[in-house]
């Protein structure tokens, strides 16, 4: 990546979108302090970043939905209860004590917010489907209390009723102040969702566009040589 500048403000929704290997993830993951080599400066409410780990950027308001839930954004052994308040725990424990009722209720409230079709709190996150276990990671960032939210590929991997809901969950969190920004290479996606849309190719911010954009003009800027061809 190189020179890529954007802003996301409060209860907007930005996205990032690109073909396969534009960088798109790896930015994310720089903001989230996991590439300990990137440089840059980076702003929330006006303040510099300087936090250099990922718990310092989580303190700040900075929560990221990865793009492998299984891998990334769960333990599929542990219950639904425990991956909600993974990335909270600090919230629950009175001295070296966890407060196990505080936890679970806390956990409650998300279930019933994100409507997370649970039998029980305590199952395995993996007996949940797809669209269920995409909304446990949603409500495990949410606990941090974010300020920006970053999801990578938020819709990929549950089927067609699961992203509508999951889409639904974005414009509300929007409509609540918070900031998103998404990455997709799906261009129903970003056109169907972004309040702007930002292009990228060869790790570099190619196009920014607003809502309503024809689709070939995304698809265009997303193109290796779109820069090259808009010089000449």
């Amino acid at each position: 990546m190189d020179r890529v500048s954007l802003s996301v403000r409060k209860g907007e929704i930005v996205g990032l979108y690109g073909l396969m290997g534009a960088g798109r993830t790896e930015f994310l993951e720089c903001i989230m302090a996991q590439h300990p080599a990137s440089g840059g400066r980076m702003f929330v409410d006006g303040k510099p970043l300087i936090e250099r780990d990922v718990a310092g950027r989580i303190a700040r308001g900075i929560a990221l939905i990865p793009e492998d839930r299984k891998r990334d954004g769960l333990v599929q052994i542990m219950a639904i209860r425990e991956n909600l308040t993974l990335s909270s725990l600090g919230l629950f424990t009175r001295l070296i004590h966890l407060d196990l009722r505080a936890e679970a209720a806390k956990a409650m409230e998300f279930v019933r917010r994100l409507t997370i079709k649970v039998a029980s709190p305590e199952n395995p996150v993996s007996s949940l489907s797809g669209g269920n276990q995409q909304k446990v990671v949603i409500g495990k960032a949410l606990m941090t209390s974010p300020k920006i939210l970053l999801m990578d590929e938020p819709s990929r991997g549950i089927d067609i009723g699961a992203k509508a809901e999951v889409f639904r969950t974005m414009r509300d969190l929007a409509a609540q102040g918070l900031g998103i920004l998404f990455v997709t290479s799906d261009l129903d996606e970003v056109l169907a969702l972004s309040d702007r849309i930002l292009v990228m190719a060869n790790g570099r911010i190619s196009g920014e566009f607003p809502a309503g954009t024809e689709a070939a003009t995304v698809i265009a800027a997303a193109t290796p040589s779109y820069k090259k061809d808009q010089a000449a």
